[in-house]
């Protein structure tokens, strides 16, 4: 609604001046556009066209800010209903071993890169207007680092700056850790509510079996980052991911493993996992990619439109006038100014 009655007040404004503009160019006609005081047959639809491009322009944009504002806003007073939040709880392997650069596509990111990008890609596809964030950080222990936050700022910072390895002291990867604060995390919330997200490049596991998780998680996913085949050398011994403790961990939580060394997990994986894909974005082609590509195009021709004016608008060039053309545009110029 805000977007539309934007794209309004701006197309109206565009016409405006297209107009006041159009009124001045008349009396400049001759000397624009050569004695018969008119521009190619083309550049009639220039001003039509600029005004729907600026209108849809503001339309894009309006709505682009508002998707953003809403994907992360706390939920609106429909979904203030417990019932209708999902928890989700990202627990991230922040041991050394992470620092080595063997993930990605071209096998040269560090596993902590590739592991946040993998997370980062799975809030971009949930309504995080109905999904609450919890992060758990885990090393030689486990430390819960925000819990249920609807703060995209947050989120981002704890993503992408905060140094977590910092908070540990040294010892074994120990991903029973997170799976217990992830369970400590989750004892009030309702059952079947929560989606457990552990990404981690693996880890010899302990004989006995992990800490029960409560019922309130019903979706698990064990992501792997590192190279499966090749390692480096890291404290005296070769690191690589461990698919086998990975698989193991997922099967013991009754849950999935996914290899994101190289590929994110898939959409449909995600909208089962959690709390679907964000309203209003559905599809294949949703809003937002609408407006992006309004915007795209709308910018692309209120770019180029004024150098193609300036070079073929008008079929007529002062340097190429013959001498009764250039005698006639003065006479026209005079009778005009009479």
């Amino acid at each position: 609604m805000v977007a539309g009655f934007v794209a309004l007040a701006i197309v109206a404004a565009s016409a405006l001046a297209e107009w006041l503009h159009a009124r001045r160019s008349r009396r400049l006609a001759h000397l624009a556009f050569g004695p018969r005081g008119r521009a190619r047959g083309w550049v009639r639809t220039v001003a039509p066209l600029r005004v729907v491009a600026a209108g849809a322009i503001g339309w894009g944009l309006t709505t682009l800010i508002q998707f953003d504002a809403d994907h992360w806003a706390p939920a609106p007073n429909g979904l203030t209903d417990r019932r209708a939040v999902h928890h989700l709880v990202l627990a991230l392997d922040v041991s050394p071993s992470m620092d080595l650069e063997d993930a990605g596509p071209k096998g040269k990111d560090s596993r902590a890169d590739r592991a946040r990008d993998v997370l980062r890609s799975i809030l971009d596809r949930l309504d995080l207007r109905r999904t609450r964030v919890s992060i758990i950080a885990f090393y030689s222990k486990a430390r819960p680092v925000v819990v249920d936050t609807f703060d995209a700022n947050v989120v981002t910072n704890i993503l992408q700056d905060l140094p977590l390895e910092h908070a540990f002291a040294g010892g074994k990867t120990s991903m029973y850790q997170a799976v217990a604060t992830a369970g400590e995390i989750g004892k009030k919330w309702r059952a079947d509510s929560a989606t457990l997200v552990l990404v981690s490049d693996g880890d010899t596991l302990p004989a006995r079996s992990p800490s029960k998780l409560p019922i309130s998680y019903s979706n698990i996913l064990v992501l792997g980052v590192g190279n499966p085949r090749r390692g480096q050398y890291i404290d005296d011994h070769n690191s690589r991911q461990d698919t086998r403790s990975l698989e193991s961990l997922a099967l013991r939580l009754g849950g999935q493993y996914n290899d994101v060394n190289t590929r994110f997990v898939s959409t449909q994986q995600v909208t089962a996992l959690a709390a679907g894909s964000p309203i209003g974005n559905r599809g294949p082609l949703g809003q937002k990619d609408v407006a992006i590509a309004v915007v795209f195009f709308g910018a692309v021709f209120l770019g180029l439109v004024g150098p193609l004016l300036a070079l073929a608008g008008g079929a007529w060039s002062p340097a190429r006038a013959q001498p009764e053309e250039s005698y006639s545009l003065s006479q026209g110029l005079s009778t005009k100014t009479a």
